[in-house]
């Protein structure tokens, strides 16, 4: 279309200058007449462009030819500006992508817009599953579901009497075939598995498959024991086959043949089934969330005249989509996790901005003469901001092309470090494109519009947006430089704190008795029976039972009663007399229990303390009671090493408790080294147990490795910040020292001081950095609460950590400033004196 244009322009023109020859002027007074009357070339180019309505898509792609000369030109600079985008865009792309992962992307798997979780709820309760009875009723009776599928987590199971044992989960017959699933050879459960009376089966994942049996194929049809019981494997499934849940199981049972795996427990219709099921559905044609959400409340309101035991008071169904790795839907009352990490993921995007803003600043100072001549020539200020604006745009796309790659390998080392999933893929879907593509035109037309606007509009340089940036950066860095501390201190005190207890030597054994339908007197015999072979082996020292193991529990209780009109959270526990002294913790004032006492209770010194301060609480009844308490122990984090100030109140064993009660050893020695004697005493009093023997060291290593990802996480982000916020001050001090370079030059030709031109180039960015430290301190204050339960014993307002990342952050900052200042008293005075 240019070709065809200029061609046309030419014709013309070349037409008027033959006129005018043929009317007797010559060659040379023909042209100079006939440019007269047309006028410039190019602005009847520009004039014909716009009656098409190109002219905007000529001038874009002449601005960025252009932009892409002036950062060629100046490759320092372009090269330190994507560096930084890169940086601040990578981190929140590496962010968002696991969400996306997580939350955002269907797992690959059949029709996955119609596949919804469901679960129950009422203003009392709160639970991810759903009574068998009820899932039963809900796929004969719901018109709004296609289909219903059902997992329960069957946890680690004995593997060919293997050490080790595998993750399993017991699943509904049409659980893969709702999927869409396929196996890698043999076959997956159909119909023919929907009777708990068929022979045992499982499916196995790939990766065992490769793992235990190097891919044979020949194990189709062969027998393998799990849990002590026999099992035929029917199929493979394929390595790509996506289960529902963020379960990662290794062998899949059928759901039916839950009371064969696990021996002596209740069959699933049961009303008293300990264990809740999760519920998957799949939304029939025509039907929406809401509608199904209406319908199965109808269904509930059904089922509570049918099983008024097992449906709670005003119990209502939720329905959510299905097809997700992972819901953030959190439980009431934890810690706003997501909103806290996306923040701190914003603090660096806001840094790395910042900077760019500062880098622009910086280099506009070198280009004020290039501007001016523009103007000088007649271009127009909009036409230079466009221009100007077009290179910023550059920019931004160029950090969001670098950051991209940078996103990629971090998140394909996450996911290999993790173990996930193998159709968890590191590659960018379209989500992630389109989000990292904002960040970079976010970052560079938002904070690259006032720098912008500064060198069209040719007014002197502002200090306060340059100290706003300063301020922005440190207190940044400030926020994750104090948190990083605050984890780090965590974890230090975590590691060489006393918890109150000594569990160095201790062995926790769970039978898990009440999942394999154990009576309390069942469960009485064999703890009696296990306790007296135990206290026979030898480097046994001491033996006790306990409801919640402390460290290795799962599960974690708790209370509240009312003290003053204020709530104290109370942490209880059901003992036997023993346990004091098995987990070496003292008894302060009263007695431990004795054998057969009911109506005893033993509070921690915390607790004795809030509720009856200033008085001896021995002999006194607790609460509403009939409980007495006899005792007073010291504290403890037994339940959560989190909480340095643990309201503990410790129970005698009630005939309930028998059927969940645990066994704790401590051993004389190394507790290793009884180890493989314990579990075969264990596993021998009763074949139908399994039971797991757990080193309470082993928990309190995996509670404190909790803390330190978080702490590695967050300092490694700090460590970026901090990398930005030089960066940038490097960048807003070199601008401010080519500002005054011939102040310099005249100061040093005439004899200052050098400290005084130091102080007097520094003290500008004295307050920007002082305020961005208290604000800085100020928001981890704040942010310090939301993590207050992963601070072990540290508060979150420690001097140490706060005054210690402080005093980094201002050596490293004083240190990045220091480099452009020395470098100015460096520069040859005659030669700056004689340019300016």
């Amino acid at each position: 279309m240019e070709k065809q244009l200029d061609a046309e322009l030419r014709f013309h023109f070349d037409s008027q200058v033959a006129d005018k020859i043929d009317a007797g002027l010559t060659e040379a007074e023909a042209r100079r007449a006939t440019r007269l009357e047309f006028g410039g070339l190019d602005r009847i180019k520009e004039d014909c462009r716009e009656s098409r309505g190109t002219l905007w898509l000529v001038s874009v792609l002449q601005d960025l030819r252009f932009g892409a000369r002036i950062l060629a030109r100046s490759p320092r600079f372009s090269v330190t500006a994507i560096m930084v985008l890169a940086l601040g865009i990578g981190v929140s792309t590496l962010a968002f992508s696991l969400y996306n992962i997580a939350a955002m992307q269907y797992i690959p798997v059949r029709a996955p817009a119609t596949v919804v979780r469901i679960q129950r709820r009422s203003p009392e309760n709160i639970t991810p599953g759903i009574p068998y009875a009820s899932i039963v009723y809900y796929r004969e009776n719901a018109k709004s579901l296609s289909a219903v599928m059902a997992t329960l987590g069957g946890g680690p199971m004995a593997f060919n009497q293997e050490e080790q044992g595998v993750n399993t989960t017991f699943v509904s017959s049409n659980y893969f075939s709702e999927l869409g699933g396929t196996s890698a050879i043999g076959r997956l459960f159909d119909a023919a598995n929907d009777d708990a009376s068929s022979a045992p089966v499982c499916v196995l994942s790939y990766r065992l498959w490769q793992r235990k049996f190097d891919g044979n194929p020949s194990i189709i049809g062969k027998t393998i024991r799990l849990g002590g019981k026999p099992a035929t494997v029917i199929g493979v499934a394929s390595e790509a086959l996506a289960g529902l849940g963020t379960d990662n199981p290794e062998v899949w049972l059928p759901l039916l043949q839950h009371s064969y795996f696990v021996v002596g427990s209740k069959p699933l219709a049961d009303p008293d089934f300990g264990r809740s099921i999760a519920m998957w559905g799949r939304l029939a044609p025509g039907f929406s969330i809401s509608a199904a959400e209406q319908e199965l409340l109808s269904l509930t309101d059904q089922l509570r005249k049918i099983y008024p035991a097992v449906i709670w008071d005003h119990e209502y169904v939720v329905v959510t989509p299905g097809a997700h790795f992972f819901s953030f839907e959190g439980a009431p009352g934890a810690p706003p996790l997501l909103p806290l990490v996306g923040f701190l993921v914003f603090l660096i995007l806001a840094v790395a901005c910042a900077n760019l803003g500062g880098l622009l600043l910086a280099r506009g100072a070198g280009r004020q003469r290039e501007i001016q001549l523009r103007f000088d020539l007649g271009a127009r200020k909009l036409r230079v901001f466009r221009q100007l604006l077009t290179e910023n745009l550059l920019l931004g796309l160029l950090g969001s092309v670098a950051a991209l790659p940078l996103g990629y390998f971090v998140l394909r080392l996450v996911l290999t470090q993790s173990d996930a999933p193998s159709w968890m893929s590191a590659l960018p879907d379209w989500r992630v494109f389109i989000f990292t593509t904002a960040m970079g035109v976010f970052a560079a037309l938002l904070f690259g519009f006032l720098p912008t606007l500064q060198m069209v509009r040719q007014k002197k340089n502002r200090s306060l947006w340059r100290q706003l940036v300063v301020c922005a950066q440190v207190g940044a860095s400030c926020v994750l430089l104090i948190l990083a501390g605050l984890l780090v201190r965590a974890t230090l005190h975590t590691l060489y704190s006393d918890p109150g207890f000594g569990y160095e030597q201790v062995l926790s054994i769970n039978p898990e008795m009440g999942e394999h339908g154990f009576a309390p007197a069942q469960s009485q015999a064999y703890l009696d029976r296990l306790q007296d072979r135990l206290r026979e082996v030898p480097g046994v020292a001491l033996v006790s039972t306990v409801r919640v193991p402390p460290l290795v529990n799962s599960m974690i209780m708790t209370t509240t009663i009312d003290v003053n009109g204020r709530r104290v959270l109370i942490y209880p526990n059901w003992v036997s007399p023993e346990f004091f002294k098995t987990m070496q913790i003292p008894v302060l004032r009263g007695r431990s229990f004795n054998t057969g006492e009911k109506n005893e209770v033993i509070l921690s010194e915390s607790l004795a303390r809030k509720r009856w301060r200033n008085e001896d609480p021995i002999g006194k009844r607790w609460e509403n009671s009939n409980d007495v308490v006899v005792g007073v122990v010291g504290n403890t984090r037994a339940m959560e090493l989190n909480n340095t100030d643990a309201t503990e109140i410790y129970y005698p064993p009630t005939t309930d408790d028998l059927p969940g009660m645990s066994i704790l050893v401590r051993a004389a020695g190394d507790p290793s080294t009884i180890t493989p004697t314990i579990k075969a005493i264990a596993g021998s009093i009763d074949t139908r147990l399994y039971p797991a023997i757990t080193p309470l060291r082993a928990g309190f290593r995996k509670n404190v490795s909790q803390v330190e990802q978080v702490a590695t996480i967050v300092s490694m982000l700090g460590s970026a910040a901090i990398f930005l916020a030089v960066v940038g001050l490097l960048g807003l001090v070199s601008y401010a020292v080519s500002q005054r370079t011939k102040e310099i030059a005249i100061r040093l030709a005439l004899g200052a001081n050098r400290m005084e031109i130091f102080t007097a180039l520094s003290r500008r960015f004295a307050w920007p950095v002082l305020l961005g430290l208290v604000a800085g301190a100020a928001v981890t204050a704040g942010l310090s609460q939301i993590l207050r339960r992963a601070l072990y014993g540290v508060s979150g307002l420690d001097p140490i950590s706060y005054m210690g990342s402080i005093a980094i952050l201002i050596a490293i900052l004083a240190a990045a400033a220091l480099l452009p200042i020395r470098r100015a008293f460096r520069l040859n005075i005659a030669r700056t004196l004689h340019f300016e």
